[in-house]
């Protein structure tokens, strides 16, 4: 029977539209986050209890760390790097048309130092990406429609990949740097769960943790499918999870206020707020941007 847990409390009232990509900084000791729709990025340093905004000046959907410093985003029309001196780059690559029907989405930096990013918009019409640390990139997966949440296995042989359009998480294995052999592996549809897949990361054991959108929880789930845990929340759009702190075992919670009703924001008065809970099993430091 899968262990259920609730918080009550937000770690951080910070009232974020859409509160997204919350990546742990392994040497500043700091969490990094967007809100997608207000275009801002927050750096949270918990041993000096430090908050921090930065405006992008452009909407992103997700970014990973660099090994030179800054960051690598996925902007709403493409890649672009941004540094705390200089701020947001123009992009590097040139994906869609600004204020456009689809915009990048979620992603995350692999072992290898490459960056991989999705987009979202109408159904089939979507696709992720990989950028390379010299700048080229190449389509991964085409006739998607929303790509959100993407991590791989300890041991590298599988990849998870979350499109919230079909309300699934999907398992490739890893062959050649290419992704193949794609099957469903958890979809709160099929199993009858309220809710969609949204943000997601695989823990040091090779557990699946995935944030569920409308669903109020954060869940835990074995290389086998079996949910282990389900973490409950006050607010009805968690996004997306990261493990932080010194041992990788803070799990970082991040969420939306996004098209909620008024009723339903005086009923949930922490949407858009950060959550952190202490869990058994570590994380995985983050890897880093090569280019």
């Amino acid at each position: 029977m899968a262990r259920v847990r609730f918080i009550s409390n937000s770690l951080i009232q910070v009232g974020n539209i859409l509160g997204e990509c919350p990546l742990w900084h392994p040497t500043e000791n700091a969490l990094y986050w967007l809100d997608i729709d207000a275009g801002l990025l927050h750096r949270f340093t918990p041993y000096l209890e430090k908050m921090e905004v930065f405006d992008l000046g452009l909407r992103a959907g997700s970014f990973g760390f660099r090994k030179n410093g800054g960051l690598v985003l996925a902007t709403e029309t493409g890649f672009a790097f941004w540094s705390e001196q200089a701020g947001a780059s123009a992009d590097i690559v040139w994906l869609y048309p600004k204020d456009g029907p689809i915009m990048m989405n979620d992603g995350r930096v692999d072992s290898q130092g490459r960056f991989w990013a999705g987009s979202k918009g109408p159904a089939g019409a979507s696709s992720l990406f990989q950028l390379r640390p010299d700048g080229s990139y190449a389509p991964v997966l085409n006739n998607l429609t929303i790509s959100n949440g993407i991590d791989w296995s300890p041991d590298g042989r599988f990849c998870y990949f979350t499109d919230s359009g079909e309300q699934a998480i999907y398992r490739y294995a890893v062959q050649d740097d290419n992704l193949h052999e794609k099957e469903l592996f958890f979809s709160t549809s099929l199993r009858r769960h309220p809710g969609t897949p949204d943000g997601l990361c695989v823990d040091a054991a090779g557990n699946i943790w995935s944030a569920i959108w409308d669903g109020s929880k954060v869940i835990q789930l074995s290389p086998q499918a079996e949910i282990l845990q389900e973490i409950y929340l006050p607010v009805s759009r968690p996004t997306s999870i990261a493990f932080g702190g010194a041992d990788l075992r803070d799990l970082y919670i991040t969420s939306a206020s996004v098209d909620l009703t008024p009723e339903q924001l005086s009923n949930q008065p922490r949407a858009g707020d950060l959550f952190r809970c202490r869990v058994e099993i570590p994380g995985r430091p983050p890897h880093f941007f090569a280019g």
